[in-house]
């Protein structure tokens, strides 16, 4: 990759130091308050590099909250002095679990020469979350052809019957949002999970690095790589989360699994909505189709248009066909850059909001 893009990126997001030059392949683990769950991942992991035969670096970010005891990021690291791990103590970290999961990706990078980014693979794990022991064997030489890859998962088995059933039926949910948004053509048909997936250094370092927030991390680095370097899905699962309830992050899987459990519904999408998503995204297959924002704008159904019309499409697509490349298909890419994943689920509320029909 490029030097100085490289230290363009190191200039404004200064790493830790960590001694992993030799490592081309790193699995990196935030662990807050972890100690019961972290030594399974960590096994789960040793099981998989050895049926690949390979050493990948593993750096364990420890950390906690302003305001919270650090006793238990101490058990942590006790627990870690016995482990061939790379460890960072980041005690009273904001910025959630973004924050850790960037420390730990930037210092990775960071130790890594510029030239051999693209033959370094780094993976996102959370430390209750075990994996297959072909984890590296079936996602390595996807991860190395580019890009960023999304991987399958599957809950372990919950404690009783009521969690079970909750978590089945999160996971369902997580599984038809992904498909309908496949099924009507979208760029951004893959799970966003951090614990469950994985993403070549320079396609890291092109996507501005792992984005700092309290949830909702994965989403939005994975869109950034989706738009700069591309991202791929995996099927067959290869690891596996933890299915319990939490309240640490403000949504994701442990305080959808506690709302389930407490009764309340999941934000369902209906069909409708996803098939008008598809009707739009078909008149946006085409360069010609997109030349004329009035026009593009006059063939989609009209409850879709309002919303473009909303978010200013016509004004904002007029300069972006100023300044795009002759080249085939950039419009195409740049429209989706636009209607990214995030605009993408805003349009399906919309569209389920307004509409009277559902």
């Amino acid at each position: 990759m490029n030097q100085a893009a490289v230290a363009k990126y190191f200039r404004k997001n200064p790493p830790l130091p960590l001694d992993a030059g030799t490592f081309s392949c790193a699995v990196v683990i935030p662990a807050y308050d972890e100690a019961a769950n972290l030594p399974a991942a960590l096994d789960s992991l040793e099981q998989a590099a050895a049926a690949a035969r390979i050493a990948p670096a593993v750096i364990v970010v420890v950390n906690h909250p302003p305001g919270v005891a650090d006793t238990t990021s101490l058990e942590l690291l006790k627990l870690l002095a016995d482990r061939r791990v790379f460890t960072i103590y980041l005690p009273e970290l904001t910025g959630g679990v973004g924050a850790a999961r960037k420390a730990g990706m930037d210092a990775f990078c960071a130790a890594v020469p510029p030239e051999k980014l693209e033959q370094t693979a780094i993976f996102s794990l959370d430390a209750d979350t075990l994996v297959a022991p072909e984890y590296f064997l079936h996602v390595l030489p996807e991860v190395l052809r580019g890009g960023g890859v999304a991987l399958d998962f599957a809950h372990r088995p919950a404690d009783n019957a009521a969690r079970q059933q909750a978590i089945d039926r999160y996971e369902a949910y997580l599984r038809r949002y992904r498909d309908k948004l496949r099924d009507a053509g979208s760029p951004y048909a893959f799970f966003t999970i951090g614990s469950a997936f994985a993403v070549r250094g320079d396609a890291y370092i092109r996507a501005g690095g792992m984005k700092v927030r309290e949830a909702g991390e994965d989403f939005y680095f994975l869109q950034a790589v989706a738009k700069t370097s591309g991202v791929r899905s995996l099927d067959g699962a290869v690891v596996f989360p933890s299915p319990r309830t939490s309240h640490r992050v403000p949504f994701g899987t442990g305080p959808a699994v506690a709302a389930l459990l407490a009764g309340k519904p999941l934000d369902e999408i209906p069909d409708r909505a996803f098939e008008m998503l598809k009707q739009v995204l078909a008149q946006a297959d085409g360069d010609d189709k997109l030349a004329d924002p009035a026009e593009f704008l006059g063939r989609v159904p009209e409850m879709a248009a309002e919303f473009f019309r909303q978010e200013h499409f016509e004004t904002v697509w007029k300069k972006v066909l100023q300044n795009l490349p002759h080249r085939q298909g950039a419009a195409v890419r740049a429209f989706h850059e636009w209607f990214d994943g995030l605009k993408t689920l805003r349009f399906l509320h919309q569209i389920r909001e307004i509409s009277v029909d559902f």
